[in-house]
């Protein structure tokens, strides 16, 4: 709520005050800029140590292994979903201007090479193979523990920047579109969210959890996704909601050793409801707001790319996570540059911030304790097989 109000107090500012406050936006897409450059060193400071952990502690087995599978499936699924869904509401062209489909995929991966939005792909490969080869090794082992461990401890204090942030970015907007139309674009960008969101759980608790889970909906809604879901929208956070998250879906009949690998691996990696939403913010910013051109071929290329951000963006909060990223990617991907790039990015971070991120974080935590209700179902059945 803090977010949301110092969004709102920052926007207001630049409507009224375009031209005393146009330094501090100037500023923001400078910073921005900078961000933007050590991106890929973020991606693998945060996801190697993760991964070498991971691969340490012998989470290989089958039951493990499915769960990451499924994971992946899930936020691959959303951003499906959000590639088919955006593309219809704004009426997006297979291709761009007069180019054909060949001419633009071959565009597209020229400024995945030229435009910088391919070197944060290539951190997370990085970030993989330096995580594989620390876990194997102590002493690299050990460095890259100290790494997550400064991360973590940054990100404790980065709350501290966050507002202020929040406030620029606010500002930058009222400064680009005023203090109305700011407004209206980021109430808009939340009606946006919530639909998406809305289509989501829809299809995880009447489709997955229901049909593949083989759970009745009523007591699930009722004993776990409310409570839930509502510590998380105030919490915006998946790990600040473990506790919660853990008890409540123990509540609801989940055991102790499924729950207690499934929830925090989940809290870590899985953002489904986040590819689903970074993926149709694509149209909803570069369409909508800034009036420019996006093609079918673009947003097949960001669909897997948004879906890699989400995973490697645990340890980092959400602004500077997987939004910057996927700004980063479109912006490249439409070749903007220099203060046109830094304006695109800030925008797009502040539009997703506060009301948005909230639904985005509830969505996204339930969908932890859905797949652990899932896999529970199936859970003798399943280790049975693997006795065999």
């Amino acid at each position: 709520m803090w977010t949301f109000l110092t969004l709102v107090a920052g926007l207001a500012a630049g409507g009224l005050f375009p031209d005393a406050l146009a330094p501090v936006a100037d500023a923001t897409a400078a910073l921005i800029a900078w961000v933007v450059a050590v991106v890929p060193l973020l991606i693998l400071a945060a996801l190697s140590p993760a991964i070498a952990t991971l691969v340490r502690r012998g989470l290989a087995g089958r039951f493990a292994g499915a769960v990451v599978l499924w994971y992946v499936f899930t936020s691959t699924v959303a951003g499906l979903i959000a590639l088919a869904t955006s593309a219809a509401i704004f009426r997006i062209p297979l291709t761009t201007a007069d180019r054909g489909v060949w001419t633009e995929a071959v565009a597209m991966l020229r400024s995945l090479g030229e435009g910088g939005a391919s070197w944060p792909l290539l951190a997370i490969l990085a970030g993989v193979l330096l995580g594989l080869f620390g876990a194997r090794h102590d002493s690299i082992y050990r460095v890259l523990k100290r790494v997550a461990d400064a991360i973590e401890r940054a990100g404790g204090r980065l709350v501290y920047v966050m507002l202020p942030l929040i406030l620029a970015f606010g500002v930058t907007l009222g400064v680009r579109f005023g203090a109305s139309l700011g407004l209206s674009h980021y109430l808009s960008m939340t009606a946006y969210t919530a639909g998406l969101v809305l289509v989501w759980w829809a299809f995880y608790t009447f489709v997955l959890v229901r049909r593949v889970g083989r759970r009745p909906v009523g007591p699930i809604l009722r004993g776990y996704y409310v409570p839930t879901a509502v510590f998380a929208a105030g919490t915006c956070s998946s790990l600040a909601t473990l506790p919660v998250n853990l008890a409540n879906a123990k509540k609801v009949g989940v055991r102790d050793e499924v729950a207690d690998f499934v929830l925090p691996f989940g809290a870590v990696v899985n953002l489904d409801a986040s590819a689903l939403a970074y993926l149709a913010y694509g149209p909803f910013v570069v369409s909508h707001v800034f009036g420019l051109e996006l093609s079918w071929m673009m947003m097949l290329a960001a669909w897997p790319a948004v879906v890699l951000f989400t995973i490697a963006a645990p340890g980092l909060p959400a602004g500077m996570g997987t939004a910057l990223w996927s700004a980063t990617l479109f912006a490249s991907s439409l070749g903007l540059e220099g203060q046109a790039q830094g304006e695109f990015i800030a925008s797009w971070i502040a539009l997703s911030g506060g009301l948005p991120d909230m639904l985005r974080t509830a969505t996204n935590t339930t969908g932890d304790g859905y797949t652990a209700i899932i896999f529970d179902g199936r859970f003798d059945q399943f280790f049975a097989r693997d006795r065999g």
